[in-house]
């Protein structure tokens, strides 16, 4: 394990630097669901899992600690489509409209609803639906919060490699926080 974090540091600037991150939300609270349901078991789509929440379609994987949602909150640059956590070391990114990025599944695959008060968990990726409206998905130390208005992302203290958090005063009162970006 010493020598991930060796390799790990020597090879991702400012990863040995990265206190783990603060902020990023409990979802325990929310029911678990089975996540078998969620999983397309088409060759084409990679082995992703994918939800609804509302209008809003997201996926978990493939890779371990992915998840990505197609919304373009108010907060968002004009070009996203949609946001990613790409893994352990790198994100939260806006999905740009000009980019390769697979938002959503490949082949028909018809993506069941994660209704509100219910979280997902497939290979160290959560995401959950707290009320109507809001996501949230995370890995052990990156996350995004996403709704129509607004956006929200966390990610270690130092960390260089995620895009940027809007100013506080766009947020709902109850998540602003000194510590955003």
């Amino acid at each position: 394990m010493t020598a991930v974090a060796a390799v790990t540091a020597a090879l991702v600037p400012g990863a040995a630097a990265a206190a783990p991150a603060s902020g990023v939300p409990d979802l325990s609270a929310l029911t678990a669901v089975d996540a078998t349901p969620y999983r397309s078991l088409s060759y084409a789509n990679g082995g992703r899992h994918f939800f609804r929440a509302g209008s809003t379609l997201c996926q978990i994987g493939s890779g371990a600690s992915s998840a990505a949602c197609r919304i373009r909150p108010a907060t968002a640059p004009p070009n996203a489509i949609g946001v990613t956590l790409s893994g352990e070391n790198a994100g939260p990114y806006w999905v740009r409209r000009d980019s390769s990025f697979q938002l959503g599944p490949v082949s028909r695959f018809r993506a069941p609803a994660l209704t509100p008060g219910h979280r997902i968990t497939v290979r160290n990726t959560t995401c959950g639906v707290p009320k109507a409206g809001v996501i949230i998905c995370h890995n052990n130390n990156r996350s995004f919060t996403v709704s129509r208005s607004w956006h929200r992302f966390t990610y270690p203290k130092g960390d260089r490699y995620h895009d940027r958090n809007p100013h506080p005063r766009y947020l709902p009162k109850d998540i602003r926080s000194p510590q955003l970006r």
